[in-house]
C-alpha cells in the first residue's frame, strides 16, 4: 500500500539561522497557502512569548536563561 506523507524535512545551518528559519517558514506557507495567515500568526505568538520570557516577564513563565549570561559547565 502506498504511503503518502506531507512532510518537509529541513536542516538548519546554525551559522545563518535567521535566514534558514525564514526559508523554512516560506516553504511551509507555500505548502499550505490556505492556512498561511494562521501559521504566521501562531509563529508570531510563539516568538513574542519567547521574547517576553527572555525579558523575564513573570506572567509568561520564568526565563530559561537571563540575557547576556553564559551557562557554566561546572
Amino acid at each position: 500500500m502506498a504511503q503518502i506523507q506531507h512532510v518537509i524535512k529541513a536542516e538548519i545551518d546554525l551559522i545563518n539561522p535567521v535566514q534558514e528559519i525564514c526559508e523554512i517558514i516560506q516553504a511551509v506557507a507555500a505548502a499550505k497557502p490556505q492556512h498561511e495567515e494562521a501559521i504566521l500568526a501562531k509563529i508570531h505568538e510563539a516568538v513574542e512569548r519567547r521574547l517576553q520570557q527572555l525579558k523575564g516577564d513573570e506572567s509568561i513563565g520564568k526565563p530559561i536563561r537571563k540575557p547576556n549570561t553564559v551557562k557554566s559547565n561546572q
